[in-house]
């Protein structure tokens, strides 16, 4: 065999390892994943360790409160559910958006419980691809944040004009958030409160392997394109916020292994709503700010939401 024949198939085996591997990420980063996060949760009902109980704790509590189902469909046919939780006839709203294959009573595992027991209503989304939403794809809050726009649309058609709307999303439910406040958003909507969030898709899929595997994820902009139907342009908080007039609270643990705690610093400078504050919480590993040190959670959010609704 001639040398030249032995360069092409080692250089196309390398092409296929890498398009094979910026497929196996994608699938991995993006898709539903349905089996094997369901799997992950039962695996976790049998966890002792006090964070994971307290969390489901939260769900024992959600349960067994009075909800009504809410469904829409977003404007690319994905069927996605939400449960709202009325108090006591307050008009006062949190819309809470949990992160990556999660769920509202996991990502929200005692937060939940401190802003309902403050007296406000909550609207539970589950994002599209998780929970009881469908969906193949998550998009990092690139189509998620117009999914939160057409729930705070239902909300107030349903509930009233007279509503008093917080968004409050964790992790990728953070930057759902975010990438909404870059956006027209109801005269309703008074405040956002992000814990945790990544600057852009790209930075968070970069942190996490490592700077890694640098031509695998040069990939996973077409591939998202072909099967997502998403620009990661489009997943990019940091932008957001620079057309933000949502007076916003931005969180984070500082012990946060996964979404790198300087981000927040990031999101906060960026910020280009009139009103911002952060808040820090001390040895929070990520999305457990409310869980590690739920009184000081409390200290900050409930006067920002008081301060607003």
């Amino acid at each position: 065999m001639q040398w030249y024949w032995i360069v092409l198939i080692v250089v196309a085996a390398l092409a296929l390892l890498e398009v094979g591997a910026g497929l196996y990420m994608f699938f991995y980063a993006f898709g539903a994943n349905r089996g094997s996060v369901r799997k992950l949760f039962r695996q976790r009902e049998q966890d002792p360790a006090p964070l994971v109980r307290m969390r489901f704790d939260t769900k024992a509590y959600m349960d067994a409160l009075p909800h009504d189902n809410l469904t829409q469909t977003a404007p690319d046919g994905v069927k996605l559910a939400a449960r709202f939780f009325p108090n006591n006839g307050t008009k006062n709203v949190a819309v809470i958006c949990h992160g990556w294959h999660s769920y509202p009573w996991w990502d929200f595992g005692k937060a939940f419980d401190i802003v309902y027991n403050a007296g406000y209503a909550v609207l539970a989304v589950s994002q599209r691809a998780q929970g009881d939403s469908d969906g193949r794809y998550m998009t990092y809050g690139a189509k998620e944040s117009d999914d939160l726009l057409g729930w705070l649309r239902i909300l107030i058609k349903t509930y009233g004009e007279d509503l008093r709307i917080a968004i409050m999303g964790v992790s990728m439910g953070g930057a759902t958030v975010l990438c909404a406040t870059g956006k027209p958003l109801p005269k309703q909507v008074q405040c956002a409160v992000s814990d945790c969030a990544f600057t852009t898709a790209k930075d968070q899929f970069r942190s996490a392997m490592k700077g890694g595997f640098p031509v695998a994820r040069s990939l996973g902009k077409p591939i998202a394109r072909i099967f997502a139907k998403m620009r990661y342009a489009d997943a990019a908080p940091i932008e957001a916020v620079r057309r933000s007039k949502t007076p916003t609270l931005f969180m984070h643990g500082d012990a946060d292994d996964f979404v790198p705690f300087g981000m927040m610093r990031q999101l906060y400078d960026a910020c280009a709503a009139p009103e911002k504050a952060f808040w820090v919480s001390p040895g929070a590993l990520h999305a457990e700010a409310a869980m590690t040190n739920p009184d000081e959670y409390a200290a900050h959010v409930i006067p920002w939401l008081q301060k607003y609704l």
